[in-house]
């Protein structure tokens, strides 16, 4: 199953300051394996800076292993929202059938 997670966060909590630097640099450089420990694959991420967006591209089995993905800091510094996806492919087989 697929999933898209989007983390917004407030000017005052950006990982782009200073003082947090060492949490993004650590997070960001173990972005794939900790998917991998947490049985996700992970197909894009993506941030927004402007907006103090970050934006996941998940494929699990099970909605607890995107969120055991995520897990801390993620869903302690952020406001999260993770929605299960369907290629429009899946929807035309699986739901206007």
């Amino acid at each position: 199953m697929k999933f898209v997670a989007t983390l917004e966060h407030s000017a005052d909590n950006c990982w782009a300051r200073e003082e947090l630097k060492e949490t993004a640099r650590a997070w960001i450089g173990s972005t794939e394996k900790r998917a991998a420990e947490h049985d996700a694959e992970l197909h894009g991420s993506y941030v927004t800076p402007n907006e103090h967006r970050m934006y996941f591209v998940l494929e699990a089995e099970r909605f607890d292993d995107v969120t055991n993905f995520l897990g801390s800091p993620f869903l302690e510094d952020h406001d999260g929202r993770i929605a299960p996806v369907m290629t429009f492919g899946e929807v035309e087989e699986s739901v206007l059938e």
